[in-house]
């Protein structure tokens, strides 16, 4: 259903299972040239756009079955000092190149960002490019440029070093909890983040 019309271009919400596959190929064509560490190893032959663990939400803008931007709303379970939030974030945020500086990403954006902000989320947190610090901060998006993040165990971790983090303090609990983000270790866990 669309939720979004301007001239021909509408805008899309699908759960993993919903999301159509002409639409899923060519976010999965975009990735693989944009982000190509992503597509190596074990993942060198990888089909799906985002994983089923993190819970993803596609919102997309088409037109006539070709997609113009994409972003996908996933969630997961954070502990950090003793307690545990339902962190969401964005992921996979991308315009096509011919469709650019024509306000889409922001669209996309906004979208995701909303529809986080109406969840049940703790926390809203995602990781990206210093560039687009100021993108995302027009959003809502606070830059957390005290924080510390590293991915794997807290036995093995390794620091993530070559993006910044990005936060929404949402409930209660994540508005009580932002000092400590700002100034305690973040375990994200896994082998990467969003």
């Amino acid at each position: 259903m669309a939720l979004y019309s301007n001239r021909m271009i509408e805008l899309f919400t699908y759960t993993n299972a919903e999301f159509p596959e002409n639409l899923k190929w060519q976010a999965v064509s975009f990735l693989r040239m944009q982000w190509p560490g992503g597509f190596t190893g074990e993942n060198r032959l990888r089909d799906w756009v985002t994983r089923d663990d993190d819970h993803p939400i596609y919102i997309v803008l088409v037109e006539a079955g070709i997609l113009i931007s994409h972003t996908n709303v996933v969630w997961k379970y954070l502990e950090h000092d003793g307690i545990t939030y339902k962190a969401y974030g964005l992921t996979g945020v991308f315009t096509y190149p011919s469709f650019r500086e024509q306000g889409y990403g922001s669209q996309i954006v906004a979208a995701g960002t909303e529809y986080i902000l109406k969840s049940d989320a703790d926390l809203g947190m995602f990781y990206c490019d210093e560039r687009l610090r100021k993108f995302y901060a027009q959003h809502g998006w606070i830059h957390m440029d005290t924080s510390t993040t590293f991915i794997g165990t807290k036995e093995h971790p390794e620091l993530i070093d070559d993006e910044i983090l990005m936060m929404l303090f949402l409930s209660p609990m994540g508005q009580l909890g932002r000092q400590a983000f700002e100034n305690r270790p973040i375990y994200f866990g896994g082998d990467h983040t969003w």
